[in-house]
């Protein structure tokens, strides 16, 4: 049998050898939408350039214009260009972010779970009682109790800001991180991240629907998509 090290190559390789090779290291495209950042404070007075957006419809068009993601969407005219880009496993995320960096000053990455939470250390959240208390399975603590939101996918924006300007963190688009659920597992190994939104949630790699996960990723997300940061 394969190893996950192994497949993930493969599909990394076949990926960007058919979609993204060539823009790439040609610089291909240079139609990289830079999104609007926001400065937000870290501990030890660290300072991370986080997108105010989610990468939307339009953005992950662009991306595909170039070569370097795939076409996982219909015509964009018709389904919500300034809508946040949904049905994107973290592969999908990493091709993208590869794009963004070939064509901005900026390096591109996805916030780690931590970062995630300090970003978002302004969200309203209800009290959940959690089902146990062991920490290596605090992503699924919550299971059974979370509220049901719709999954209709809403302009970005729709949700609101926060009081640092970052839209959309209480949506029904949970975001990719760059968080191993495997701990000590670098990337060519990792099987699942973890993803935030309104609960915490693991999912596998390779996942675009959540709901197929099924319950042993804890409660699915209504959406996955995905954040820019950067470092200042």
């Amino acid at each position: 049998m394969l190893s996950l090290a192994v497949v993930k190559s493969a599909v990394l390789v076949a990926g960007l050898t058919g979609l993204a090779i060539g823009a790439f290291f040609q610089g291909a495209g240079h139609g990289f939408p830079e999104p609007r950042l926001r400065h937000i404070e870290l501990p030890q007075s660290r300072l991370l350039l986080v997108a105010e957006r989610e990468v939307t419809r339009r953005d992950w068009q662009a991306c595909a214009d170039a070569g370097a993601c795939e076409a996982l969407q219909g015509d964009v005219t018709n389904s919500g260009p300034d809508e946040p880009m949904t049905g994107v496993n973290h592969l999908d995320a990493e091709a993208y972010i590869a794009w963004a960096n070939a064509n901005s000053a900026l390096q591109y990455r996805l916030p780690s779970a931590e970062e995630w939470r300090i970003i978002a250390a302004e969200l309203p959240r209800k009290p959940k009682k959690k089902l146990f208390d062991d920490p290596r399975l605090a992503w699924a603590a919550d299971y059974g109790s979370m509220e049901t939101v719709s999954g209709v996918v809403r302009p970005s924006g729709a949700f609101g800001n926060l009081p640092n300007g970052i839209a959309d963190l209480g949506g029904n688009v949970w975001e990719w991180t760059s968080t191993c659920t495997l701990t000590g597992a670098d990337a060519s190994h990792c099987p699942a991240y973890l993803t935030e939104g309104l609960h915490e949630t693991a999912i596998s790699v390779f996942v675009r629907d959540p709901a197929s996960g099924g319950c042993a990723m804890g409660a699915p997300a209504a959406n996955i998509g995905f954040r820019l940061v950067a470092e200042e």
